[in-house]
């Protein structure tokens, strides 16, 4: 999954959970300083996030993730990890 792609989801559920226009969040955009979002709708995001990408997010990890190109990173990496992603989409 390419990073736009992540960025493209993680936009798509802060306008489902938090209310916010994806057009204005960028990777620089932090969940509470800028979106004024609270726990709990980040809680909610972290588990939609890990069943919607297939990736573990852990909590001493989610509460130092406060932007959302933290948790696209994040994504990116965990799902880098998974065995056979560097092979998908090559044959």
């Amino acid at each position: 999954m390419k990073r736009s792609e992540i960025l493209a989801e993680v936009k798509a559920m802060l306008a489902e959970f938090g209310g916010v226009d994806p057009e204005e969040v960028d990777e620089q955009t932090a969940f509470i300083a800028d979106l004024g979002l609270d726990s709990l709708v980040l809680v909610r995001m972290t588990v939609v996030a890990e069943e919607r990408f297939g990736v573990r997010i852990p909590d001493e990890v989610a509460w130092e993730l406060h932007t959302v190109g933290a948790v696209v990173g994040h994504v990116e990496e965990a799902l880098a990890e998974q065995p056979g992603v560097a092979d998908r989409g090559r044959r």
